[in-house]
């Protein structure tokens, strides 16, 4: 665990606001000394669009998380939007003002014309000398997240503005320096990308053999059909996206059994905590909706809670109940993973638990069919987008359609999709390790803690700066 220094001594000349966080962003000692303001080289750029006055055209809405980086969220009519957004463009960067301290900043890639991202979000770009592929992977590093952890400013809800974030040092580096880093880091970024499409290849295969065992045909790739009829007595919504997916999802009365809602095999459905957490230590270890990553929990980045004892009681995980995501961006909302860890544990308001019911399924084949092609394709058709993020309720969730042999069954069928899940998880480590270290041996040359390679020069190395 982190624990920030309790005590600092700061000389005046170096004090620029008055305030702990200040001081701690004169702590950091740098080695290379070509280092300037961040303003020095990006400015904001604030280009607003008004959606609405196209009430008809399509407009590609962009997000950005700490794990993807930017990425297109959603599409969305002009008519449905009631504020102007931001216009984005390729090279150009953004950030979530509330979030950008664990990384939800990015880079935007080659987007259309008319890209937009959320008002919320901070737009920024770069007037020169740094290459916008260096500074993708600077924003990411260890030092500029804590720097970023020490501009962000807020009395009730900690920002991250642009003014702000042009206040951190960078360094001054002339391009060839900067090439150089980024061909070394992503070098390493390909060791790391070629091991998660192993461990997706060999996710895929078992997962195919797991619809297969239930009478189920895998699903086609996902392109939404352009043109589409329902007819009236078969339309359950009145969205296109709902009725476009339902066309390309997998057909569960085709299978072996029956499907039956989610609820039906559930004995308790729970919305979790809305307490404030933090870092103190104090309290209980809090799970919240990015602890869960690959269908597992990963607990290495804990807050805590102060609860009373009759709300910690009440939310106590016990082993086998299964966390699913209820907001989060489009693609990660309804993600879920069976608890399994040793310690007492609560969680947050953007989960809920379910409880499986022993005698009729398995908790491990619940959470791994919600997760799958069949919940997933269900998810998608159900979930809202409001502000930026999706949604799904507790009746949505109770209503998912579970193929359900018994319980019997579903731990045989299990069996072989446990036994690659480790398999997955040791390439998925190796990649993580991969990554890590390729953002490691970055940091050390922006920060000119190791010698620089310019070019490399052959079986002799290359030219040191």
């Amino acid at each position: 665990m982190n624990v920030a220094t309790q005590a600092y001594a700061v000389r005046w000349r170096d004090a620029n606001r008055w305030d702990i966080k200040a001081a701690r962003a004169t702590q950091f000692r740098l080695a290379h000394p070509h280092f300037r303001p961040l303003a020095h080289f990006a400015e904001e750029a604030t280009v607003t669009v008004n959606p609405a006055a196209k009430p008809d055209h399509e407009w590609p809405v962009y997000g950005v998380n700490n794990s993807t980086g930017v990425f297109l969220s959603h599409r969305q009519r002009g008519a449905d939007f009631n504020s102007a957004y931001k216009r984005i463009e390729k090279d150009w960067f953004f950030h979530n003002p509330t979030r950008a301290n664990v990384g939800s900043l990015g880079r935007v890639p080659d987007v259309p014309d008319d890209a937009i991202t959320s008002p919320e979000y901070q737009v920024w770009r770069l007037t020169g000398q740094l290459i916008p592929a260096f500074v993708e992977i600077l924003i990411r590093t260890r030092y500029f997240l804590e720097l970023i952890d020490c501009h962000r400013v807020g009395a009730v809800k900690e920002r991250l503005f642009v003014s702000n974030l042009l206040e951190i040092p960078v360094p001054d580096l002339a391009e060839p320096q900067q090439r150089a880093i980024v061909t070394a880091f992503e070098k390493s970024k390909a060791t790391a990308a070629a091991l998660r499409i192993k461990a997706d290849e060999l996710d895929a295969a078992v997962e195919a053999d797991f619809l297969k065992a239930l009478g189920l045909t895998p699903p086609a790739a996902r392109t939404l059909p352009k043109v589409l009829a329902v007819q009236w007595s078969d339309a359950e919504r009145w969205s296109v996206l709902f009725h476009q997916i339902a066309a390309i999802a997998v057909d569960l009365d085709s299978g072996k059994y029956i499907p039956e809602p989610l609820g039906e095999l559930l004995t308790l459905v729970q919305y979790g905590s809305s307490q404030k957490a933090d870092r103190s230590g104090r309290g209980m270890p809090i799970i919240r909706m990015n602890n869960i990553v690959d269908g597992v929990f990963d607990l290495s980045d804990l807050k805590f809670v102060q609860l009373s004892k009759a709300e910690t009681e009440s939310l106590l995980l016990e082993r086998n109940d299964i966390l699913i995501n209820r907001t989060n961006s489009k693609e990660l909302v309804g993600k879920c993973a069976v608890f399994e860890a040793e310690g007492a544990f609560v969680f947050a308001s953007y989960l809920i638990r379910l409880r499986a019911d022993g005698d009729r399924a398995d908790p491990a084949f619940l959470a791994y069919v919600i997760n799958g092609s069949i919940g997933r394709g269900q998810i998608d058709q159900v979930s809202r987008q409001i502000g930026g993020q999706a949604n799904i309720n507790t009746e949505e969730i109770r209503a998912l359609r579970i193929p359900c042999p018994g319980p019997e069954v579903q731990r045989s069928l299990m069996k072989p999709v446990l036994a690659a899940r480790k398999r997955t998880a040791a390439l998925r480590e190796q990649a993580a390790q991969a990554e890590r270290a390729a953002f490691d041996h970055a940091e050390m040359l922006i920060l000119g803690d190791k010698p620089q390679v310019v070019a490399d020069s052959g079986a002799g190395g290359g030219d040191l700066l």
